[in-house]
């Protein structure tokens, strides 16, 4: 039985392969479906981000796309966005 730590860990392979799997490629995640999945998945935490913007700066090779590793820089950016938000209530 996975715990909620690899659960959790589980799901963001999961949610990455989902999206980049649209062009068929589980290593690249281009633009327009990157763009998909911040305003699908992370619509809370996008609402003052500019999706260009922050794709330039997660495509740390320069390749315009979005591998897993530069994905991950977006998760941590998520999780201290949403450890903020915990204790401002």
């Amino acid at each position: 039985m996975l715990s909620e730590m690899e659960k959790s860990l589980e799901n963001m392979v999961e949610v990455y392969h989902r999206y980049s799997l649209l062009k068929g490629n589980n290593h690249a995640l281009y633009k327009d479906d990157f763009k998909k999945l911040v305003t699908t998945e992370c619509p809370h935490y996008m609402k003052k981000k500019n999706v260009e913007t922050m794709f330039k700066e997660l495509d740390i090779n320069q390749d315009k796309a979005i591998n897993f590793e530069e994905y991950l820089v977006l998760v941590v950016k998520m999780g201290v966005a949403a450890h903020a938000d915990s204790h401002k209530e």
